[in-house]
């Protein structure tokens, strides 16, 4: 017998080994990227649905109050988890003209999450004795990236 077919083993060359670890980091760093986008993503979401949420709040209690002229969200009672201050940098530069009233500029805070928020509104043409309600909320998301959400509510006076 020739001592080259004695030597042969059924096992894995240097060569083999590397190219199947080289395999396995990419699959690895595949995941980890796809993990870390998925949380990215999950947070943009619940911070969106926060925002919607609090604007509904806004909304409903403006139009629990009919409509007010005076509505200050900083005098209404809500939960402990949802924080309302008087604030001073307004979310909303779109309906600065004529037949708009300006409710004011507020800071909601709501589970570690801050948002700025503008309330203001306008008497509907459409419906008599009606007005429009905009809740506009704005936050930071990432250094640099501002977004907002924007809400529209009609109600009787």
């Amino acid at each position: 017998m020739n001592s080259k077919q004695i030597r042969k083993t059924h096992g894995f060359t240097l060569i083999e080994c590397m190219v199947g670890m080289l395999i396995l980091m990419i699959t690895i760093g595949g995941i980890m990227s796809f993990r870390y986008y998925a949380v990215l993503s999950t947070e943009r979401a619940e911070t969106q649905l926060l925002a919607a949420r609090a604007s509904v709040v806004l909304s409903e209690a403006w139009r629990g109050q009919k409509g007010a002229d005076d509505f200050d969200p900083t005098q209404q009672s809500f939960d402990d988890h949802f924080r309302v201050q008087s604030g001073s940098v307004s979310a909303f530069s779109e309906a600065t003209g004529p037949g708009y009233t300006h409710l004011g500029n507020y800071q909601i805070q709501i589970e570690g999450r801050r948002f700025s928020a503008t309330l203001v509104y306008e008497n509907s043409a459409v419906v008599q004795n009606a007005r429009i309600l905009h809740v506009v909320l704005a936050w930071q998301e990432g250094k640099q990236l501002e977004r907002t959400f924007h809400l529209s509510t009609l109600t009787q006076t």
